[in-house]
């Protein structure tokens, strides 16, 4: 925002000690740069000031510097008033810049402070102050063309001078710097000789209960000519911002001033200030005061709130209590004109016209002015109904973003954009971005689901994915997929941009890990299959929402991905269990404890157990220290759950016959219920056969004296088998009892019984 030649300065600057720009030229034989590192054993004040014999003080830099050389300090505290006596040239300034960001550069001490005086073309960045007491942190005096650029100047305790002051000073600029103290006398003085300098974005700020003495001011303007520009005020007793007769042609816009015992602006007979879209809250002498000799002052487009509202450190007899007041030879000339003003206490004392507080309909009759202010609460007030040709208006909001045009609200501004807003800020609605993530170890591959994603101002355009892998995609569409090459936990971020070019994004983290196995989960407690969504031991059968990915997650623990909802099962504050996230943490980390018998157990991060209340109406927790019927399930494999065994030796499916109450038979033509059977995995190379049509375990009963029959509840020892795989693609089970193979016996005629010493036809099975 800052005028030619200032913008100029600000083209010197300095990354990682090596000079990017200056204005021009150094002679021959000086050097671009000067280094100040007291920290530097090297470092001397009688040395050239080079990187390898730096100087020990700014002071001394100062002293030689040079136009078109930039004084490079490293970051500490310097014990020292910095006063500098060079001048640069509009085509070679002097640059003092802070070397090192992450250590601050600091002067201090009761005397610190930075000192121009009488020179011009120097720039200063990021230099600070603390500790002065009785003279200003930063004093510039008779001098021009200078840009301060950061910076913080702060105060003691108790302080007789202001934090800054400029004296006689032309074309200048102070942009986000910061003037502070807890007992400020005032925080930024412009004497009446002072014009032309821009204070932009720039913060002050004293204890809002402390009175100074003589009335202290956060920013005193004396002087023609000068802007303040997006800054923040709070505190002072005085005014936050206050503007002398002499200060004729000042601007004040986008500004926030807050709570304080003085006005928000207190325009002193002055002519032609402009008070455009600043917000003036919580002043205990009012938001606006223009007064005396004040004449041409115009008041629009400001958002004032509760300002005389007699809160905390407010004396009610003091205040006068309005948002707005006009007084003496500024009733004539004075536009006051589209405001929003809200006083909490009343609405008949939100504006005084020469000492008579009075609401804003009475006002307008009596003024003639405030035709389109308003008196409201609601920021959605604020929205499009500014005056864009009121003087000091901004094109810019204070925070750098342009105007917007809400379609959601009627234009009922003035000037050339009627859609402006009210105030320091500039309501602008970006697009919002929300999705979620579900993962399929099986292929590595994330899918993102940005359709809950809300459009700003305009409908979006397109999505960008980020997949923190290094890749992208951009795509009309809102959902997208990603194969990962390897496994990890990755930053996915979305974001949706309108038709507007406003973007907004989300970023959120999510786990791809390396499948192990592909399960459902048998509670032993009630033999039923536990789904996903809840985690209840409900499903009959290893239906599709009763499936479970396996995935390793270190450490010898794994992660439980559920396939009906690609989430991760995550162990929640009250111990329950949800697949319900998208990252593996401590949460989402079990231990599988394989006991005995054959079945496993879930320990959580908590050293607690799931368990499965027989019900099936409980979802699952991680609740028991010991393991018991109810902490038992069964793991089978997704592959092996409904399968069909046909008997090679005659082609015939076997079944549970009479629902289980018979012997195992191979006697059907098809396979259906009673056919089919899950293959449990017991461990160490065995399984369990569970049959479908009774949910038993099918037991070599007798100890294999015995048909084969499903009629077990648990399977222990006579309901254990080994499974082999035969190089024909069939499958054969010997029984642990006995370690006899499971025959279909009289050439399948009669009930399958394990008696076979070997694998014959007789002993083969085709799975199905």
């Amino acid at each position: 925002m800052l005028k030619a030649p200032l913008a100029s300065l600000a083209a010197i600057a300095v990354t990682g000690g090596t000079l990017l720009a200056t204005g021009g030229s150094a002679q021959a034989a000086e050097p671009l740069a000067l280094y100040v590192k007291q920290a530097d054993a090297s470092c001397s004040d009688q040395g050239p000031g080079s990187a390898t014999t730096p100087f020990c003080t700014i002071g001394a830099a100062a002293a030689v510097v040079t136009a078109g050389q930039t004084v490079l300090v490293d970051g500490g505290t310097y014990p020292e008033r910095v006063t500098i006596t060079r001048s640069g040239t509009p085509e070679a300034a002097i640059a003092f810049v802070a070397n090192t960001p992450r250590t601050p550069v600091t002067l201090s001490g009761p005397t610190a402070g930075l000192v121009i005086d009488g020179q011009h073309d120097i720039y200063i960045q990021e230099i600070n102050s603390s500790g002065s007491a009785d003279v200003p942190a930063l004093d510039l005096r008779n001098a021009s063309n200078i840009l301060i650029s950061g910076g913080s100047f702060t105060m003691a305790n108790v302080a007789t001078a202001p934090a800054i002051r400029l004296a006689s000073v032309t074309m200048a600029g102070l942009e986000q710097v910061i003037a502070s103290g807890t007992a400020l006398a005032g925080g930024l003085t412009m004497d009446a000789s002072t014009s032309e300098v821009i204070i932009d974005d720039t913060m002050v700020s004293t204890d809002p209960k402390h009175v100074a003495a003589g009335d202290g001011v956060g920013i005193r303007v004396d002087g023609p000519r000068n802007t303040i520009l997006d800054g923040d005020v709070a505190g002072f007793s005085g005014a936050a911002i206050s503007v002398g007769p002499a200060a004729s042609g000042t601007v004040i816009a986008n500004n926030r001033l807050r709570g304080g015992i003085g006005y928000g602006i207190h325009n002193r007979g002055a002519v032609g200030t402009s008070i455009a879209n600043n917000d003036i809250q919580d002043r205990c002498l009012g938001g606006v005061r223009i007064d005396g000799t004040s004449s041409r002052v115009s008041v629009q487009n400001n958002v004032l709130r509760n300002n005389g509202a007699f809160s905390g450190y407010c004396d009610p007899q003091a205040s006068e209590g309005i948002e707005i007041g006009v007084y003496d030879e500024a009733l004539s000339g004075t536009v006051i004109d589209h405001n929003n003003t809200w006083h909490q206490s009343t609405s008949a004392t939100s504006y005084s016209w020469n000492g008579t507080r009075m609401g804003l309909t009475q006002f307008r009759a009596v003024s003639g002015q405030a035709a389109h202010d308003r008196y409201t609460w609601d920021a959605r007030d604020n929205v499009d109904s500014a005056n864009s040709a009121a003087p000091g208006y901004q094109e810019l909001d204070a925070d750098g973003k342009p105007r917007r045009d809400d379609p959601a609200v009627p234009n009922t501004g003035a000037g050339p954009i009627t859609y402006a807003d009210r105030g320091t800020a500039e309501a602008v609605r970006h697009p919002v971005a929300s999705f979620d993530a579900t993962v399929d170890l099986g292929t590595s591959t994330v899918r993102v689901d940005a359709s809950a994603s809300t459009p700003g101002f305009t409908p979006i355009d397109f999505y960008e994915f980020s997949w923190g892998d290094g890749t992208s995609v951009t795509q009309s569409t809102p959902i997208a997929t990603h194969k990962y090459a390897k496994p990890g936990t990755y930053d996915v971020t979305v974001s949706p941009r309108g038709t507007d070019g406003l973007s907004g994004s989300s970023t959120e983290q999510v786990s791809v890990l390396r499948r192990t196995a592909s399960v459902g989960l048998l509670a032993l407690s009630n033999l039923r299959y536990v789904g996903a969504v809840p985690m209840r031991p409900n499903q009959v059968g290893l239906t599709a929402s009763a499936q479970y990915d396996l995935a390793d997650a270190g450490n010898g623990q794994v992660a439980l991905v559920a396939r009906a909802n690609g989430r991760y099962v995550a162990q929640l504050a009250d111990g329950t269990l949800n697949a319900e996230s998208q990252v593996v943490s401590a949460s989402e980390k079990f231990t599988v404890v394989r006991n005995g018998d054959g079945t496993v157990s879930l320990k959580a991060s908590n050293n607690l157990y799931a368990t499965a209340d027989p019900s099936g109406a409980l979802t699952l927790s991680a609740s028991r220290p010991t393991v018991s019927i109810w902490e038992k399930f069964l793991q089978v494999p997704v592959a092996d759950a409904n399968r069909s065994l046909k008997a090679n030796v005659n082609g015939r499916f076997v079944m549970a016959d009479g629902a289980g109450v018979k012997p195992l038979i191979a006697s059907q033509a098809a396979a259906s219920t009673w056919e089919r059977f899950d293959i449990a995995d017991l461990g160490n190379g065995q399984i369990a056969l569970f049959a479908r049509a009774n949910n038993r375990f099918v037991s070599a009963d007798g100890a294999g004296t015995k048909p084969l029959i499903a009629n077990a509840p648990t399977a222990s020892t006579w309901e254990r088998f080994t499974m082999t795989r035969n190089s024909d693609g069939t499958v054969s089970f010997k029984a642990a009892i006995n370690n006899k193979y499971a025959s279909a016996d009289g050439a399948g005629s009669k009930p399958l019984i394990a008696n076979g010493p070997t694998i014959s036809t007789w002993e083969k099975f085709t799975l199905g």
